[in-house]
């Protein structure tokens, strides 16, 4: 019965290491990342230019300001997602 099990865990590990070395696995990183960040920066820049149009504010742009909180935003997703992770490991 532990020869089973050795082997599905010898099994298990196979295809974790094929899974990391595959096209579709970085495809898959490169994927999340462009999601991870650019939907906040998406998102802050539409969340300002609503707000440019119902109060202009003289010099202060919204959109800017909200583009620049989404990009900060988008690198901290990133940096949880993919940095801790590896720590994790």
């Amino acid at each position: 019965m532990a020869d089973f099990f050795r082997e599905i865990k010898k099994k298990i590990e196979r295809m974790r290491e094929r899974r990391e070395e595959s096209l579709w696995h970085t495809l898959t990183y490169v994927g999340s990342v462009s999601v991870v960040l650019l939907f906040p920066v998406v998102l802050g820049a539409y969340l300002g230019w609503l707000l440019d149009g119902q109060y202009r504010a003289g010099k202060i742009s919204w959109t800017i300001t909200f583009i620049l909180l989404g990009l900060m935003v988008g690198i901290y997703n990133v940096y949880i997602i993919f940095y801790r992770k590896e720590i994790k490991r």
